[in-house]
């Protein structure tokens, strides 16, 4: 059998002094992770796989009767629901309510048996019986809401403040991001250190969700007293260290993070990629023997063995994070945790560019906004960088035009000039957008509400400043930034403020400029001003001096 090793460890160099009360919680030394090997159980014999992997490649070429004739060659019946599945809701085969009735009969068990009842009630002809109802599906009844429907009603509720029905829908469905949120704002840390944890350690999950969730994880174990939990957690954030909180992470830990490709010694990533995004779960001490005898007893995990034989990663994935979500107690979370464990390097997504800060990702071409930069050249590139990838000639659906995706009747109003509306084709030239640009900008960050804060005008950037008016309606004057930013209701919002702010930082560090601002968040301050950053431009030389030698009489003069 083969086996599973541990690696991935953050790179980085110790530099500052302590500078935060969490970061004074942190163990001096670091934490000692031994090597872990884990067998890699199998449960499908050669032939078994065989069968399995002709069916599966049938299917994609459309070969309907090969994958059910392939499929029913396995003696292991695993995965026999799945390709019955598929081959009834491909897109060339009209199923049969009787077809769709049997298949209830023999598998109203799997996840995708709601899917099949509702299609058998559309086509059961008149006076026909009414199909076999579901079973209990990801620790639910059928009549209970879909994972994409229940998520969409926790999140409904947290964001209209119902917070005790916001945590009871996402306990129910799994949704355990919206139950930590509930639970903070509630007051209730333990259960949301508990809810936090669970998607941090989930291999299957994003990484930006799991930094996130690391990071707010270990937020809530400061707030309950889990002293012993901080540094783990915070290492976990860190081990993804170009997202937000991934460098925010970072910073509590006094850690500066490896820049990649940079600079005249510019290197390539050598680390090896697979378990990256596990390497600090925590000791689950689960031993081989009691995880075979899980997988041989649990259906749910056996589909993920057999997926991931036959070569059905996505599919694994999804069902190892639906077995992972619906496990109840701390054993069950402890055996799914030592089956993605085993099964790390097919169930990890890779997640390169959250894994290293590379240079070569944060291209600075050389850009000229008419009238010059007037805010932070790395806002700048941040924005341009989300928004088009820095390719000029972008229009999207909205009909936004440019480098910075500026409205035609938003440059018609900054400018005064109502030919944008007209020809908004202008908007085209970087030269004018970025000046447009720059301008929607400053009129966010002079907003009485915004008052220069860099957080609540990238997040308005996108969306408007309706979104982030809402939330600071919520939560009141002065609110903690970063439940600020995760109360908002749009959730493009959300995500372009974590990945604009993340590449502003980026951007500052490869200009060797300040960090302030993300000094400022890291140490828990509620003001965010992106003046914080801001470094005056050297005046002009007088003649016959040179520009240094000015900007060296000013540093003196200070």
């Amino acid at each position: 059998m083969s086996t599973i090793q541990r690696g991935g460890m953050i790179t980085g160099t110790v530099t500052r002094p302590l500078r935060t009360l969490l970061a004074a919680l942190l163990l001096v030394c670091g934490l000692a992770l031994p090597g872990l090997a884990m067998a890699q159980p199998r449960v499908l014999s050669n032939s078994d796989r065989l069968s399995y992997t002709n069916a599966y490649d049938a299917l994609r070429r459309g070969d309907l009767e090969t994958a059910r004739a392939s499929a029913r060659q396995a003696d292991d019946r695993v995965l026999l629901g799945q390709v019955e599945f598929e081959r009834l809701f491909h897109p060339d085969y009209v199923s049969s309510f009787e077809e769709l009735s049997a298949w209830l009969e023999d598998y109203a068990d799997l996840p995708e048996a709601p899917r099949v009842y509702a299609l058998a009630l559309r086509r059961r002809p008149d006076g026909a019986p009414e199909p076999r109802r579901p079973r209990r599906v990801d620790g639910r009844t059928w009549e209970s809401l879909t994972e994409s429907e229940g998520s969409k009603a926790a999140r409904i509720a947290l964001n209209a403040d119902n917070l005790a029905d916001a945590r009871a829908t996402g306990m129910a469905i799994g949704d355990w991001w919206v139950v930590g949120l509930a639970s903070w704002r509630m007051g209730d840390f333990p259960a949301a250190f508990t809810a936090f944890e669970r998607v941090a350690w989930d291999p299957t999950e994003d990484a930006w969700v799991r930094a996130g969730a690391a990071f707010w994880a270990a937020r809530s174990a400061a707030h309950s007293g889990q002293l012993e939990q901080i540094e783990t957690l915070l290492r976990l954030s860190a081990s993804w260290p170009a997202t937000f909180y991934g460098q925010i992470a970072l910073y509590q830990l006094d850690i500066e993070p490896t820049l990649r490709n940079w600079g005249p010694q510019a290197y390539s990533a050598t680390e090896d990629e697979g378990l990256r995004a596990i390497a600090f779960t925590p000791d689950i001490r689960i031993d081989d023997d009691s995880l075979i005898a899980f997988i041989d007893r649990d259906p749910q995990a056996r589909r993920v063995v057999a997926w991931i034989e036959v070569g059905r990663l996505d599919d694994a994935r999804d069902q190892f994070r639906t077995g992972l979500r619906a496990a109840t107690t701390e054993e069950d979370r402890k055996l799914w945790s030592a089956l993605g464990r085993a099964f790390s390097r097919q169930l990890t997504p890779r997640a390169r560019d959250a894994e290293i800060i590379d240079a070569a990702r944060y291209p600075m071409p050389l850009l000229e906004p008419e009238g010059g930069f007037v805010i932070e050249q790395s806002l700048v590139y941040a924005i341009a960088r989300k928004e088009t990838d820095f390719n000029p000639r972008v229009r999207s659906g909205a009909g936004a035009y440019g480098l910075m995706q500026v409205m035609p009747t938003t440059a018609a109003e900054l400018s005064g000039d109502r030919g944008y509306v007209s020809d908004p084709e202008r908007l085209y030239q970087p030269g004018v957008n970025m000046r447009l640009g720059q301008a929607y900008v400053i009129k966010m960050l002079g907003l009485s509400a915004f008052n220069g804060d860099v957080l609540r005008t990238v997040a308005s950037y996108n969306a408007g400043p309706g979104p982030m008016l809402g939330a600071l309606r919520k939560l009141g004057p002065d609110p903690d930034p970063l439940l600020l930013i995760e109360t908002i209701d749009v959730p493009q919002a959300r995500d372009y403020v974590e990945k604009v702010m993340a590449a502003y930082w980026i951007y500052q560090r490869l200009q060797g400029r300040p960090l302030n601002t993300l000094k400022a968040l890291a140490t828990g301050q509620s003001a965010i001003s992106i003046y914080l950053d801001y470094v005056p431009p050297p005046p002009p030389a007088p003649e016959g001096q040179a520009p240094e030698a000015a900007a060296s009489d000013q540093a003196a003069e200070q």
